[in-house]
Formats: C-alpha cells, structure tokens, sequence
C-alpha cells in the first residue's frame, strides 16, 4: 500500500518539525492529527479489545489485529499508545477527569 501524496506531505512536515531540537507543541500534535481527521483525546473501546476511538466512537487504529497476542498484552499497548498521544496532545488525565 502506497501513502498518497498529500499524507505524505503532512508526514514530511510533522516529522521536520519533530526534528527540531526543542519539543513538539501539544498544537502541533492536535492539528497533525486533525490534518488525518482525527480529533484528540484518544480513548479505548469498552467493548472491542486493542481497539482505540476518537472522541465521537470513530476507529482510529486497532493493536493487535490478528489477535497474535494474548489480550491482556494487546490492552496494555493500546493503552499506552493512546496515553503517550494524549499527553503529546495536551490532554492530561487530570484534565480529561475535570
């Protein structure tokens, strides 16, 4: 599968600015995200394990989807990935809880 012009023009310009020496602004993070249609906070589905959701239930990605790794694995890495954006993103679990 071929990345199309225009997302790897987005892909390019994220990883320029992630390459500078000072840190990526949560801004930055929100609209590259935003750039893909994906709006941030990331939350993990209730009902289908290793699958992440956007704020309004629409699929983002899912871990594991061959179902390789026992689910309690699958659970642990989807849920890291989606902390590690959502503090790249500005969300705190403190300010997702207020």
């Amino acid at each position: 599968m071929s990345i199309g012009s225009t997302h790897r023009a987005a892909i390019n310009a994220f990883n320029a600015t992630a390459a500078k020496p000072q840190p990526v602004s949560d801004r930055t993070i929100r609209t590259a995200f935003l750039d893909q249609n994906v709006e941030l906070p990331l939350r993990l589905s209730e009902t289908d394990i290793g699958v992440v959701l956007d704020p309004h239930g629409c699929d983002v990605f899912t871990v594991d989807v061959n179902n390789e790794r026992p689910d309690d694995e699958a659970l642990a890495i989807a849920l890291f990935i989606v902390e590690c954006v959502n503090e790249a993103g500005g969300f705190s679990e403190e300010h997702l809880d207020a």
